[in-house]
C-alpha cells in the first residue's frame, strides 16, 4: 500500500468549536476537597451578563496541530467532526494554518464537538468549560489509517471515554516517540493508563491531574511516583508558578513568565506542543521547557486557544 509523505508529528484527539463567555459576575469559592479545591459559582436563578464573547476553534489535538505547524513542523491531525457549519469551519481553520487534513473523519450522523467556556473576568481568568463532545466521542481505532500514519512523533490528547484503550493499543504500535497529555476520561481510569506508560516518551499532566496518581502536594514526589510507571520523561505544569520535569536522573523547573493574563484556554496545549516541538528540533529538556513556557505565556496574553500561538521565528527570538 502506498503511504503518504512522512510527517514530523501527528496529533490525535479532539477538535471543537468554542464560545468564550467572559463575565464579572462569577465567584471563585475555595473548598477543603482535594479533588474539587475550587468552585466557580453564580447566583442561582440570575441572568448572567457577558462582558465579552468570542467564537474560536479549540480542542486538544486541534490546538496542538496548529501550534506544530506554526513552529515550522510538518503537522497532521486525526480527529472527527461533522459535516455541519462548525465542522467545516474547523477544517477551514486547519487548512489556513497549514495542518494536513487527510486523516480527519467527517461524521454525517453526529454534530461537531462544541464547548461553552465560562470565564470569570478577573485577574486570574479562571474558567469552567461546558463540553459537548459530539463526533469526538465516536473517534475509534478504525479512524486510524495504520498504513498511512507515518510520522516521527505522535501527540495524543483527550480521547473518547469508550474507545480510548483501543486507540492507544494502535498508537503504541506506531512509534516509540509518543507524547501523551490524557483527558479527564482517561485519568479516571488510572490502572488502564498505567499499562501504556512504558510506551510513552513524554507524559504531561497539570498539578491537579497529577494528584490523581497520588494525593501529594509535593511535585517532586508526584514526578517520581509517575515516572515509576515507565514514561521516559514526566512533565507537570503548575499554572502561574511554572513547570517541572523529571527524567529519572534530574529534576527540572522553569518559572512561568510574568504576563498580563487575558486567557487560560488552551494554555496547556500551547505548552505541550512547544515543548514537544523543541524535542523534535533536538533541544535539551531545559530548552524544551523554555519553549513551552514562551508559547503558553503568549497564549495567556491573547483571547482564545490559538490566537497567541508563536511561530518558529518568534519562539526562537
Amino acid at each position: 500500500m502506498k503511504t503518504t509523505n512522512k510527517f514530523d508529528v501527528i496529533s490525535i484527539g479532539g477538535a471543537t468549536k468554542d464560545i468564550l463567555f467572559y463575565s464579572k459576575e462569577g465567584e471563585l469559592i475555595s473548598t477543603g476537597n482535594m479533588t474539587k479545591q475550587k468552585l466557580l459559582a453564580f447566583e442561582y436563578g440570575a441572568k448572567i451578563s457577558a462582558d465579552r464573547i468570542y467564537f474560536d476553534c479549540g480542542g486538544g489535538a486541534a490546538n496542538a496541530s496548529v501550534s506544530f505547524a506554526k513552529l515550522g513542523l510538518k503537522s497532521a491531525v486525526v480527529c472527527r467532526v461533522s459535516h455541519d457549519d462548525n465542522g467545516l469551519g474547523i477544517i477551514k481553520n486547519f487548512k489556513e494554518n497549514k495542518v494536513d487534513t487527510s486523516f480527519i473523519k467527517v461524521d454525517d450522523k453526529h454534530n461537531t464537538g462544541f464547548s461553552v467556556i465560562l470565564t470569570v473576568n478577573n485577574e486570574a481568568k479562571e474558567h469552567v468549560a461546558f463540553l459537548y463532545r459530539g463526533a469526538n466521542d465516536l473517534l475509534s481505532k478504525k479512524d486510524l489509517p495504520m498504513g498511512k500514519l507515518s510520522a516521527d512523533w505522535f501527540y495524543v490528547t483527550s480521547l473518547p471515554q469508550d474507545n480510548w484503550e483501543s486507540i492507544m493499543d494502535e498508537v503504541v504500535k506506531l512509534n516509540e516517540n509518543i507524547v501523551w497529555n490524557p483527558g479527564i476520561k482517561q485519568l479516571a481510569e488510572l490502572p488502564k493508563i498505567k499499562k501504556y506508560l512504558p510506551n510513552v516518551r513524554i507524559f504531561m499532566v497539570n498539578h491537579e491531574e497529577a494528584k490523581e496518581f497520588r494525593k501529594l502536594k509535593d511535585i517532586k514526589g508526584l514526578l517520581t511516583h509517575i515516572y515509576s510507571f515507565g514514561p521516559k520523561l514526566v512533565v507537570i505544569t503548575d499554572g502561574k508558578r511554572g513547570a517541572y520535569a523529571y527524567d529519572g536522573k534530574k529534576y527540572y523547573f522553569i518559572r512561568a513568565k510574568a504576563v498580563k493574563n487575558l486567557n487560560t484556554i488552551g494554555v496547556g496545549d500551547a505548552f505541550g506542543s512547544a515543548l514537544t516541538s523543541a524535542f523534535i528540533y533536538g533541544k535539551s529538556i531545559k530548552e524544551s521547557l523554555e519553549w513551552g513556557i514562551r508559547n503558553s505565556a503568549s497564549v495567556v496574553g491573547q483571547i482564545g486557544a490559538q490566537k497567541g500561538l508563536l511561530t518558529i521565528k518568534q519562539i526562537m527570538r
